[in-house]
């Protein structure tokens, strides 16, 4: 689907004037007006999706060190908020 990570995405398009971007697990990612969405909107929101994600999961493994985390990484609760 239009170059986006392995992870699989779907498009929810039920409603006629809301496109949603939904992960495989068919959790909420993002949403966009049905006449105004653009594959490369669609497509910047999967990655910023799948970054956090990966982030998060390298964190818990703990794959990267303290250091990386406090100084590279913004926490998922603040990415959250903002959008």
């Amino acid at each position: 689907m239009m170059g986006l990570p392995s992870f699989s995405y779907m498009l929810d398009e039920s409603d006629p004037d809301i496109v949603m971007l939904r992960r495989q697990d068919g959790c909420f990612v993002a949403a966009f007006s049905a006449r105004g969405a653009t594959k490369e909107g669609i497509r910047e929101a999967a990655l910023e999706d799948y970054r956090i994600l990966f982030e998060a999961h390298a964190i818990s493994l703990a794959l990267l060190t303290e250091k990386a985390q406090s100084e590279y990484l913004t926490p998922v609760v603040d990415i959250r908020r903002s959008a």
